[in-house]
């Protein structure tokens, strides 16, 4: 698959996300999670992706635990391993609180301030919106926020290490010991690929993930 494709591909993940999650339209989707740390969502993985079975072993993506004072920005980084040169596209959401606010890179347009980290070196673009508008039942039945992240490689050029770290600012008034999840949450049409375009490493990635937690001092 040349750039170009590559290119076009994130270009319409991105133009589709402004449109169905972040409209004023009343449309919403299923959505999931995969780890201890939010309720059962309405639709999995398994049941959004095509019909294979995941790889034995594969790329793992973490959120790494952070602890924070009240009233502080907390840095939340996404991590990867097992996965030197292996992907080459990804397209994900993370849930948090929505009691907690992204430091945003630009408001009107919704794209969140984030640093892109060892794992994403080589990357060819790169993108993070806030969800705002047209929020799933999930989000809004369990007072979650949502960040889209997506970006490409050229060839797979994905590398381990920290792939990208966001800032969410936690109340003053929170209380010392107070946990607040930050996780992983499965949107039909979601993407973790590499060049082959290899559906199995892909399941294996969505039904392995692993969110994390701020915890404030």
């Amino acid at each position: 698959m040349k750039f170009s494709r590559f290119f076009a591909v994130a270009a319409a993940m991105t133009m589709a996300f402004a449109m169905t999650a972040c409209s004023d339209k009343n449309e919403s989707s299923s959505g999931s999670s995969q780890n201890d740390h939010t309720l059962t969502p309405s639709l999995s993985p398994t049941e959004a992706t095509e019909p294979v079975e995941a790889a034995a072993d594969g790329p793992r993506l973490f959120i790494r635990d952070t602890t924070v004072k009240a009233g502080e920005t907390a840095e939340v980084t996404i991590y990867i391993e097992n996965a030197e040169r292996q992907w080459n596209m990804c397209g994900f959401h993370i849930t948090y609180p929505d009691v907690l606010d992204p430091v945003m890179m630009d408001e009107e347009e919704r794209l969140v301030e984030k640093v892109l980290g060892d794992a994403s070196k080589y990357n060819s673009g790169s993108i993070a919106m806030e969800w705002v508008n047209n929020k799933t039942d999930y989000l809004i039945d369990n007072k979650l926020g949502s960040i889209f992240f997506t970006e490409i490689f050229e060839k797979n050029r994905g590398l381990n290490g920290d792939v990208v770290t966001f800032f969410l600012e936690v109340p003053e008034d929170a209380a010392s010991g107070t946990e607040y999840p930050v996780d992983f949450m499965y949107i039909d049409g979601d993407i973790f690929v590499n060049e082959a375009q290899d559906k199995s490493m892909e399941k294996y990635v969505f039904e392995n993930w692993k969110g994390g937690k701020i915890t404030v001092e």
